[in-house]
């Protein structure tokens, strides 16, 4: 019998093999040349310079230690990338679960209206930019300064003077629709005995939601954070378009100051780092989310 056992297992590996090399080569191989460029000394706009070999300089470049006297926007950006990701998850949490609760509803014209909500996340992220930028924020011709100046009020150029909120209220718009389609997926998976159950005793709204169907959709709702994590951390193309980090760097995040990194500065080397110091942080992040995941899970088994 355990010969058997260990016999099916061993082929199980050997069906998941492809899958694996799959994966390690698309996502290990970037990720470890990442790495190797972190510590070379390579600047694309000077081919006459040799590439060498920088050791952990280009990582106390970001950390600011004593051999580097000039103090790097670093920590200045790190902070606004924390703060953009956590309000735009919170919101994105907050109103994707109020917007489910109203859809899992058999209303007329909810399908239609879960079909229009979930519209933003099937668009690009440069596309949407672009429109936010030139046809509704636009303080000349878009929408928001034709209406400020009907009122005969004087339109603020919102991406110039605001520029972090704008960037939070766009990353919301994009991906609160993921929200909204794991929670109602988890919603929806609620037993209907269980909701006859709560009309029947007399549960009232708010106590049958916030009491019963938020707990029982609690794990739908770490994922959708730990999933939005990762997706929302690594967008610039909403920043590239609209701000491009400005004013100067206060709407820099890390993945955007990567960008600038190679596409501007052309230092090979302080991209890698700073992208590797990026992906340590995040994988520390999504583990944190990952464990409480499962402590959860195992706590309901």
């Amino acid at each position: 019998m355990e010969t058997n056992v260990t016999a099916k297992k061993k082929r199980d590996w050997f069906f998941l093999l492809p899958a694996i090399v799959v994966v390690a080569v698309m996502t290990q191989v970037p990720f470890i040349l990442t790495i190797i460029y972190s510590t070379l000394r390579w600047n694309l706009a000077r081919p006459d310079l040799p590439v060498r070999f920088a050791g952990v300089d280009n990582y106390l470049y970001y950390l600011k230690v004593p051999n580097f006297p000039e103090i790097p926007e670093f920590y200045s950006i790190f902070a606004q990338t924390v703060l953009i990701t956590v309000v735009t998850l919170v919101l994105c949490t907050i109103i994707g679960f109020l917007l489910s609760i109203l859809l899992d509803n058999k209303i007329p014209g909810v399908n239609i209206a879960r079909t229009l909500i979930l519209g933003p996340f099937f668009v690009m992220s440069t596309a949407s930019g672009v429109i936010w930028k030139a046809t509704i924020l636009n303080t000349t011709f878009g929408w928001y300064g034709v209406v400020f100046k009907a009122l005969g009020l004087t339109p603020v150029d919102l991406l110039s003077y605001y520029p972090i909120p704008v960037i939070v209220f766009l990353f919301t718009w994009q991906w609160m629709p993921f929200f909204v389609l794991v929670i109602l997926a988890g919603l929806q998976g609620i037993s209907a005995d269980l909701v006859d159950s709560m009309r029947i005793d007399g549960a009232s709204w708010l106590r049958a939601t916030f009491q019963v169907k938020l707990p029982m959709i609690t794990h739908h709702i770490r994922v959708a954070v730990m999933l939005g994590l990762i997706f929302i951390v690594k967008e610039f193309g909403l920043i590239l378009v609209t701000t491009a980090g400005g004013p100067g760097t206060r709407s820099y995040t890390l993945p955007y100051a990567v960008y600038m990194e190679v596409f501007n500065a052309s230092n090979v080397g302080r991209a890698g780092a700073l992208a590797v110091m990026m992906v340590a942080l995040t994988l520390l992040a999504v583990n944190v989310l990952y464990r409480s995941i499962k402590k959860r899970g195992a706590s309901f088994a």
